[in-house]
């Protein structure tokens, strides 16, 4: 039941995707996004219900359930339907990763509600963040275009002020629940600097200071265009080296 789940979920994700391509604007489109994130849903469930512990493949599973989840309801009243054109098949992607077996990755478990905690909220923080680059990504071609003067070539997307307001909202969020994750895990968890958790610690706290950095830069000196989505793109990359990038690493240090 779990890898059927799982396949039906990758192959709604491939459909919604070419739905946003090609039809973004029938209503039709934001139903089939809506049948795929509940789908997505009930995989992830019989994931975690029905395999001993989580890896770093099945918080991959949550991450893009959430990132989908945001752009789906902001695209309600927001044309992002070109974000969530390529966002579906990467979640697609990952469905497709979780399926596949076996992987003999190691399993994590957790008998405490706090460590638990922190790994939902980290979760969450994550997809903020690559809700916040993906609206930044769009930010930065639509003004490449303008100052370009390809008017005739400009992307389906809202004015270059809304998805600028919008990517601060995300990275706002999650900005707020990345100090919630890092405070979480120096309390729940009893080393953050032991030696498998070093690097990810490392990335992880570098990342907050880069956030920290363009939220006080916007603040003060009013940061926008480019340089806020370099620093974005910064700061998301530093975050998923040091989460996605760790994991592979012991991974392949384990066999």
């Amino acid at each position: 039941m779990t890898q059927l789940s799982l396949w039906l979920a990758c192959i709604a994700c491939l459909i919604a995707g070419t739905a946003y391509f090609l039809r973004p604007e029938n209503r039709s489109t934001q139903y089939i996004g809506a049948l795929t994130i509940a789908l997505h849903t009930f995989s992830l469930t019989q994931v975690l219900l029905n395999r001993d512990g989580f890896n770093f493949l099945t918080i991959g599973l949550l991450i893009a359930l959430i990132g989908n989840s945001l752009l789906w309801f902001s695209n309600r009243n927001k044309d992002l339907s070109l974000l969530l054109g390529t966002a579906f098949p990467l979640g697609a992607i990952i469905i497709a990763l979780n399926a596949i077996e076996p992987w003999n990755l190691t399993q994590l478990h957790s008998n405490s509600w706090g460590t638990s905690a922190h790994i939902l909220i980290a979760s969450v923080a994550y997809s903020l963040f690559t809700a916040a680059c993906g609206v930044g990504i769009l930010l930065s071609m639509q003004e490449y275009q303008l100052k370009h003067h390809k008017l005739k070539q400009l992307l389906r997307v809202p004015p270059l002020q809304v998805l600028e307001r919008l990517m601060f909202e995300f990275i706002w969020a999650a900005f707020i629940l990345l100090t919630i994750t890092i405070a979480t895990g120096f309390y729940f968890i009893e080393d953050m600097f032991a030696q498998h958790l070093v690097h990810k610690t490392f990335f992880t706290i570098a990342s907050w200071f880069v956030f920290a950095g363009l939220l006080l830069g916007r603040h003060i000196a009013g940061w926008r265009g480019q340089l806020a989505v370099k620093l974005t793109l910064s700061g998301f990359f530093l975050l998923m080296l040091g989460y996605f990038g760790s994991q592979i690493a012991l991974q392949i240090l384990r066999h």
